[in-house]
């Protein structure tokens, strides 16, 4: 049985916030789950999860959690994990370090040694070396959503993403942005993206760009403002991201611009 899951962690300590699962029957998982070292999130996460410290004080343990995890596999066949990116595996052995109980301690030393980062594979199929976003393989499988960091919603995206790839052959990278040259992939200009919404603005002088999430913002810079032989890791649109939520909340610039939130202004 194939088991497609996704988890959110704390920022700087790395453990389990929330799990996310469904398996290739479609039968779904999902919990929140209290930390070991319990404290107040960062807004970076917050902003990114929509997980708040008030929820996560009356989520179950990591024990309880994993524990009807492990009733929640089917024991009448091998179970195969899979995830996309390498942060995954991380967060699991993390939480590993603070689960007493069997089940959440067999369950979990389980997924750590067989969990399959799918990314790499599927950055074969389209050509590029670089890790692609699950929003752009969204649209372009048309998965009728889009990556919002909710760990069932992107476990189920990754569910899509797997079984439409499977027996993909492309002559070429599809996404500009992530076309392939020798080694290194060349980053191309793209358009800044138009929203009737923005979530985050970039200004600088007479022009104002706007986003409707810092993950696209992120996005923005690293096709239109980073260097072009720039390698871009699993790691780069986290940082940028990140740098983006700390320029918007101290009025800071960052690559020249200035960031702000309407949505904050109007709170």
């Amino acid at each position: 049985m194939k088991y497609f899951m996704d988890f959110e962690a704390t920022q700087f300590d790395m453990e389990i916030i929330s799990v996310g699962c469904v398996d290739e029957d479609g039968r779904e998982f999902y919990s929140l789950v209290k930390p070991h070292g319990m404290r107040k999130m960062t807004g970076f996460i917050t902003e990114l999860t929509g997980i708040t410290t008030d929820q996560l004080r009356s989520a179950p343990s990591v024990d309880d959690v994993f524990s009807d995890f492990y009733d929640f596999i089917d024991k009448t066949e091998k179970a195969e994990f899979f995830c996309y990116g390498n942060c995954d595996g991380r967060f699991v052995k993390t939480s590993m370090k603070y689960v007493k109980t069997f089940k959440a301690q067999c369950i979990l030393g389980t997924i750590y040694s067989s969990l399959v980062d799918i990314s790499p594979e599927v950055s074969e199929i389209f050509r590029t070396n670089q890790t692609i976003s699950l929003y752009k393989l969204s649209d372009y499988y048309d998965a009728g959503e889009e990556q919002n960091h909710h760990a069932l919603s992107d476990a189920k995206l990754l569910k899509h993403v797997y079984m439409c790839s499977r027996g993909e052959s492309l002559d070429e990278c599809p996404f500009p942005e992530y076309v392939q040259h020798g080694k290194n992939a060349e980053i191309t200009v793209t358009p800044p993206e138009r929203c009737e919404k923005p979530h985050v603005t970039a200004s600088h002088g007479g022009d104002t760009f706007s986003f409707s999430s810092y993950g696209k913002a992120a996005d923005w810079i690293i096709t239109q403002l980073l260097p072009k032989d720039v390698m871009i890791t699993l790691n780069t649109k986290s940082n940028i991201s990140n740098r983006i939520v700390q320029a918007v909340a101290n009025g800071n610039t960052y690559h020249g611009y200035t960031w702000s939130s309407p949505a904050k202004r109007e709170k």
